[in-house]
């Protein structure tokens, strides 16, 4: 933090300087506009204008310091989740196949980017998303919707005993993926620009991280998800008609799961206390089935045995972290205004 002293100008008029470090790394001269608002707090912020605020940097990823392709991938998707429009992958010798490849398949599971330049030892990645197109609440229902549906083919499968659905879930998950970064870059870009923030319709900062929360709790859903379907199928080979009633418990367990993950994105999306209420409540209900499961069920094979418990332990999985995203609705319903708990001045009676 850094002080500065009022000055004043003319007769009415109250002046600070801006430290020039600031001022040359907004490119902000002499002339320009800055904008000022006041903050929840009593603050004032000061912003440049949003086209001098663009980040035009370009983000030089060295290929030669990445082990492997699995690595580079990830710093792909790293530089794109931060909000970086510009990314240059180079090489100080030619790139290897395998190298493209990797990037290749990484850009095109992600949203608004591609490659704009190549040549043998470098390619030039160019993410062109408008913030402003992606309203957060929207983004966050589409993958609330995508999740939605790869856990009703989930449950669907095991209960109709459907490879074929159980493989459309597992496909599914890509698609979540995609959506997912999106979320996230535009959440780092919204902490780190007004503008952005506002234009994705986040006014409260303390949204900012509860939405990277969900987020990250829709994510490893998609990815229990994913898991569940993939027992599912090895399953298959182990399966008698005689375990039908201990399919008929795991699909019970597995609807109770479901439910809490739908009230809680509910709560979220329609802000209602008592529904997120409601998906918490469940939970127990959860805990107890699947321990019942555990204890119960008995067989010889090993193998099937290991397939249902793990079935079973990812769908309570899925009920906790649903039971995560309901508090954090219920935090998120009290924060603002609300017909449950509101806020009651404190009068000072007059002597």
């Amino acid at each position: 933090m850094e002080p500065r002293r009022i000055q004043k100008v003319g007769y009415s008029t109250l002046s600070v300087s801006i430290p020039m470090n600031w001022a040359k790394k907004m490119n902000v001269k002499k002339g320009d506009i800055v904008f000022l608002s006041e903050e929840n707090d009593g603050a004032l912020r000061i912003a440049p204008e949003p086209s001098k605020a663009e980040d035009t940097s370009v983000y030089v990823v060295k290929v030669d310091e990445c082990d492997n392709t699995t690595i580079l991938a990830r710093v792909i998707v790293g530089n794109y989740v931060l909000g970086r429009n510009t990314i240059r992958v180079e090489s100080s010798r030619r790139l290897m196949r395998e190298q493209i490849e990797s990037i290749r398949e990484v850009t095109q599971r992600l949203l608004g980017i591609g490659i704009i330049e190549e040549s043998d030892k470098h390619l030039l990645l160019q993410c062109s998303i408008d913030p402003k197109n992606f309203p957060l609440e929207t983004v966050v229902k589409r993958l609330y919707v995508i999740t939605s549906i790869m856990f009703k083919e989930s449950i669907d499968s095991l209960l109709d005993r459907d490879r074929e659905l159980a493989k459309d879930a597992i496909t599914r998950e890509h698609e979540a993926d995609t959506i997912y970064w999106l979320l996230s870059r535009l959440l780092a870009s919204a902490q780190q620009s007004r503008v952005v923030s506002e234009s994705i319709g986040v006014v409260d900062p303390m949204e900012i991280a509860e939405y990277n929360l969900i987020a990250w709790y829709l994510e490893m859903i998609g990815d229990r998800l994913n898991a569940v379907c993939n027992n599912i199928l090895k399953l298959e080979n182990h399966k008698k008609d005689s375990d039908g009633e201990l399919i008929e418990r795991l699909g019970q367990l597995a609807l109770v799961s479901f439910t809490m993950f739908d009230k809680a994105m509910k709560s979220i999306v329609d802000k209602d206390i008592k529904v997120a209420s409601d998906a918490v409540d469940l939970y127990e209900a959860v805990e107890l089935e699947e321990e019942k499961l555990l204890t119960e069920f008995h067989t010889t094979n090993s193998e099937l045995t290991s397939r249902f418990n793990m079935i079973a332990w990812e769908f309570k999985i899925i009920a906790e972290h649903s039971s995560a995203i309901a508090e954090i609705s219920i935090d998120n319903i009290l924060r603002g205004k609300n017909d449950i708990c509101q806020v009651e001045e404190n009068l000072v009676e007059e002597e």
